[in-house]
C-alpha cells in the first residue's frame, strides 16, 4: 500500500510542474516550484543537510535545473500536442504540495533512517560475525579441548583430596589405584594423564610420581594417548628424583603393558635412554639396571616383529 501511495504522491509532485508549463505557465514559475522541490528535502529527511549548509546553494541550483526541465517539458508537450487550455500557477502548486503532504503521511522520515540504522548494524554484526568465523576456522583445530570441565575439575579435586591424605612416600599401589583407576570414567585419557604428571612434577614425592605412572601404564589410556609419550615422561620424572623405589614399578608396569599392547613401545623411552640409565645405576642397583636392558632389548624385538609384520 505504502509502495503505491509513494508512487502516486511522486506523481503528483513531478506532475505538477509539467502541467503549469503545459498550461502556459511562463519561466518565473521556475522559482515557486524549485521552492517546492527543497521543501521536499527539508520535509522527506531527517537530516536534509548532514554535511552543514555548505550544500543549500548547490541543492538549490540543482532544483531550479529540475524545475526548468519540467517546465520545458511542459511547455513541449504544448507545442507538440497543440494544447491551448491555459490555467493559473496556483492551481499546480496546490498539486505539488497535495503530492508533498501525502508522501509526507504514507513516508515517516524518522522511522525509516532508525529502521535503516538498525539494518546497517544487523548487516555490520553479520560481517563481524563472519570475519570471526573465518578466523576460527582457519585456526589449527584444536581437539579434545585442552582444559578440564567443571565435572572434570570437581572429580580431580577429590582425586587430588583422597591422595594428599596418603604418606608421601610410602603409599601402597592398591591404595593409590583406589583412587586414580576410577578416574578414567570421569575425566578424559588427555586431561587425565596431563594433570596428573604436572602434579607429579610440582610436588616431587614419590605417592604422585607412582600415581601419574599406574595411569600412564594402564592399557586403556595408553592406548586412547598412542603417540604421546606419557611412559616417557613418568620414567623421566623417576629418573631425575633418583626414585628407585618408583624405577622398579615401571619396569614391572612396562613389561605389563607391552604384553597387552605391544604398539605402545613406541610410548615408553627411547632404547639409548634406557641404555643410559642402565650403565649409570649398575654399580649400586644392578638387578635395575638389568631389567632395564632387558626392557631395551624387549622393545627392539617388538620393533622388529611388527616391522617384519608390517
Amino acid at each position: 500500500m505504502n509502495r503505491w501511495g509513494l508512487g502516486l504522491s511522486g506523481a503528483l509532485f513531478y506532475a505538477a510542474p509539467i502541467g503549469a508549463g503545459a498550461t502556459g505557465a511562463s519561466y518565473f514559475a521556475v522559482l515557486p516550484f524549485a521552492g517546492l522541490f527543497l521543501l521536499w528535502v527539508l520535509i522527506m529527511r531527517v537530516e536534509p543537510f548532514r554535511d552543514g549548509l555548505a550544500m543549500l546553494v548547490p541543492t538549490l541550483m540543482v532544483h531550479l535545473a529540475l524545475a526548468s526541465l519540467c517546465i520545458g517539458f511542459g511547455h513541449m508537450m504544448r507545442a507538440l500536442l497543440g494544447i491551448e487550455a491555459t490555467t493559473g500557477l496556483l492551481p499546480w502548486l496546490v498539486m505539488g504540495l497535495g503530492g508533498l503532504a501525502l508522501g509526507r503521511v504514507l513516508w515517516q522520515p524518522r522511522k525509516e533512517a532508525e529502521a535503516e540504522a538498525f539494518a546497517e548494524a544487523a548487516l555490520r554484526k553479520l560481517n563481524e560475525f563472519a570475519d570471526e568465523a573465518e578466523e576460527i576456522l582457519d585456526r589449527p583445530p584444536d581437539l579434545p579441548l585442552s582444559h578440564p570441565t567443571g565435572a572434570e575439575a570437581a572429580a580431580l579435586a577429590v582425586a587430588y583430596g583422597a591422595l594428599d591424605a596418603m604418606p608421601a612416600d610410602a603409599p601402597e599401589e592398591a591404595a593409590l589405584s583406589a583412587v586414580v583407576m576410577p578416574l578414567e570414567a570421569e575425566v578424559r585419557a588427555p586431561i587425565l594423564l596431563e594433570a596428573f604428571l604436572n602434579r607429579a612434577e610440582r610436588t616431587g614425592t614419590r605417592r604422585d610420581r607412582h600415581a601419574a605412572l599406574l595411569l600412564a601404564a594402564d592399557g586403556g589410556l595408553a592406548w586412547r594417548q598412542l603417540g604421546e609419550g606419557r611412559m616417557a615422561q613418568a620414567f623421566d620424572q623417576i629418573v631425575a628424583a633418583a626414585d628407585t623405589v618408583t624405577l622398579a614399578h615401571f619396569l614391572r608396569l612396562a613389561s605389563a603393558l607391552l604384553d597387552g599392547f605391544p604398539t605402545t613401545r613406541n610410548d615408553l623411552p627411547q632404547v639409548s635412554r634406557l641404555l643410559d640409565i642402565a650403565a649409570q645405576i649398575e654399580p649400586g642397583h644392578p638387578e635395575l639396571s638389568d631389567a632395564l636392558v632387558h626392557l631395551a632389548n624387549r622393545i627392539e624385538d617388538i620393533d622388529r616383529d611388527l616391522n617384519t609384520n608390517d
